[in-house]
């Protein structure tokens, strides 16, 4: 029965399918898509002028102050536009077909991607609250967005992994499927006829 053991190869090797959940492209797809809005907005401010922000610019609350100070720039590049090319990558990774995709790479750049922007929000919170002290409200929003879509994917990512014991269900399942078949093809030979065991001795 080859069926058979290559299922238990499978289940013997841990190297089962691979499924995601079905909410896991459409709830992160959303969160990438307004991260996109807000980094386009910030990258926006950014490129014209920092007072198109819709935001106070004094008090604790104050974007124009973030958006401008040394640490809005990281190794040269400004972080609005970092921030809205870490959305659209993640998006491409978001997509249907990403998530449908067996190869455990895709799932582990995927989630490395995400514990990324989760360090560089953390730099990023700190450098708000403890050198530049003073808050960016729409910042505020993307290190939420990105803080969910971490979260989001790695649900996904261990909740998406089927458990070894299934393929063993599945051989067995097979197993009586192969059975059905003896069964229908008018083979009513018990199937351990030969064994030396059952075999009736005077």
């Amino acid at each position: 029965m080859p069926r058979r053991a290559d299922s238990t190869a499978l289940a013997d090797e841990g190297t089962v399918r691979w499924k995601a959940p079905r909410w896991a492209s459409p709830i992160s797809l959303l969160i990438c898509l307004l991260g996109m809005a807000v980094a386009s907005y910030l990258t926006y401010a950014h490129y014209t002028d920092v007072r198109n922000l819709a935001c106070s610019d004094n008090g604790v609350i104050n974007c124009a102050k973030v958006t401008t100070s040394a640490q809005s720039r990281f190794l040269g590049m400004p972080v609005a536009v970092l921030g809205l090319a870490y959305f659209v990558g993640m998006a491409a990774l978001s997509l249907p077909w990403a998530w449908r995709r067996q190869e455990p790479i895709v799932r582990w750049v995927r989630l490395a991607a995400a514990v990324s922007g989760v360090a560089m929000v953390l730099w990023l919170v700190y450098a708000e609250f403890f050198i530049i002290d003073a808050i960016c409200l729409y910042c505020t929003i993307v290190h939420g967005l990105t803080l969910v879509l971490f979260l989001v994917i790695a649900a996904a990512t261990v909740t998406g992994s089927v458990p070894a014991a299934l393929a063993d269900d599945y051989a067995d399942y097979d197993d009586l499927d192969d059975d059905d078949d003896d069964d229908a093809a008018g083979n009513d030979e018990p199937r351990h006829a030969d064994d030396p065991r059952l075999t009736k001795t005077d």
